[in-house]
């Protein structure tokens, strides 16, 4: 009899164990998981705030250069709307070629993939210990 309630004491003991420690293990993957939500979120803010930045000063440069061009263009004779449809049908194949790899390198997650990995994780190994 005195066997039986130390055994459950035990049990229980260790039930509360894990569970405080679970308790304690997701707290702190809630608060990794955060961390690393705002460390992705910072970097897309950052590089969004460059990206613009650049687009700006190379959409001023670009227009110069395609303004030139335009003009080169017309210097031998060519009329002047058909110098500018020249100088964008050479153009659009660059932009477009821009945009892919734009679109190639903006395409970071937010999600904070490795903690949810590892919270999964810790759940199936917490699982374990109470089977």
């Amino acid at each position: 009899m005195a066997g039986d309630q130390l055994k459950t004491s035990m049990a229980a003991s260790a039930l509360g164990d894990v569970l405080g420690d679970l308790t304690d293990l997701v707290h702190k993957e809630m608060r990794l998981g955060q961390a690393e939500f705002s460390a992705n979120l910072s970097a897309k803010l950052k590089g969004g705030v460059w990206s613009a930045a650049a687009a700006a000063l190379a959409g001023i440069a670009f227009l110069l250069v395609m303004q030139a061009a335009v003009f080169a263009i017309a210097s031998y004779d060519v009329p002047m709307h058909w110098s500018c449809l020249i100088a964008a049908a050479v153009v659009s194949p660059v932009a477009v070629l821009a945009y892919l790899i734009w679109r190639q390198d903006a395409n970071v997650a937010l999600m904070p993939s490795r903690t949810i990995h590892e919270f999964q994780q810790d759940v199936i190994l917490s699982k374990e210990q109470l089977t």
